[in-house]
């Protein structure tokens, strides 16, 4: 038998020895991030009655996939919209998102960093309580969590003519052709700005590798300190927003525009993925 010693004085017993342990190493990352990876299947509702879909086909359609990933440092922000007027209805909400915020990060790998980012129109007292800082986005990957107010101008009180005149909102991109037609058509639509974050304020929220735009009233399990999206894969929650009739009208529509039509419906409020991709 030949003795570790002379294995690793040898170079030809060295370059066998990596040979065998290089594939042993490789194999246990594939074995260790295919355990570490969820298939959850696509549940739908037909006429009041949840169904599961089938997947005997083997297609991954609508299977959206989550892992807890080997790298160890990973930058994420929950960002949500917070109307700052409409304080009393909103607080509880906002509170019982900042709790189980702090309760998900005891559940976190340590190198992990997930901030709470809240646009709004002032930075009230309520806000300032929570210990909230105020117009800074993340330098590094090393500082703590921390939830981050960012001012931001809401589509129903803007002045078209003074648009350019909003000068501590250096993080809120405004394009005044698109803020004429969003005013126009969609002020009176009560959540416009919840997703039109995600339109104008990139800027402040670039550097994360994911990030979750939701609503204020929900909160977060232990289970969302593991996970990121498969592959970088967009995932979105499911709603029932649409009809047959109006899925069937918009791809008429795209059809006549020669524009692609996904085929995507109902896509929920939630969204989970790469800054980019948002």
């Amino acid at each position: 038998m030949i003795s570790l010693s002379v294995v690793t004085r040898k170079p030809i017993y060295r370059i066998l020895l990596i040979f065998i342990i290089v594939p042993l190493i490789l194999v246990a990352i594939v074995v260790f991030r295919q355990s570490n990876t969820q298939i959850f299947p696509y549940i739908q509702v037909v006429d009041g009655t949840t169904e599961q879909t089938n997947n005997n086909n083997n297609s991954n359609e609508y299977f959206p996939r989550i892992h807890q990933p080997l790298s160890s440092s990973i930058l994420r922000g929950i960002i949500i919209f917070y109307p700052h007027d409409q304080e009393i209805s909103f607080a509880s909400e906002l509170l019982w998102l900042y709790r189980s915020w702090i309760e998900m990060m005891k559940n976190e790998s340590s190198s992990w960093r997930t901030d709470l980012i809240i646009y709004t129109g002032n930075f009230t007292s309520h806000l300032q309580q929570l210990g909230c800082i105020y117009n800074h986005i993340r330098i590094d990957k090393y500082e703590s969590p921390q939830c981050r107010v960012f001012p931001y101008q809401r589509i129903r009180s803007r002045d078209i003519r003074n648009i350019n005149k909003i000068d501590d909102n250096i993080y809120q991109q405004i394009d005044i052709d698109r803020s004429i037609l969003l005013k126009t058509h969609l002020q009176t639509y009560e959540y416009i700005d919840s997703i039109n974050i995600i339109a104008e304020c990139y800027q402040s929220f670039a550097m994360y590798d994911y990030i979750l735009r939701t609503d204020i009233d929900v909160f977060l399990t232990p289970y969302f300190g593991h996970f990121i999206p498969y592959n970088d894969i967009f995932l979105v929650g499911r709603g029932s927003y649409s009809t047959a009739f109006n899925t069937g009208r918009l791809r008429r529509i795209a059809h006549h525009m020669n524009w692609l039509y996904a085929n995507i419906t109902n896509i929920g409020s939630t969204w989970y993925g790469p800054p980019l991709v948002a």
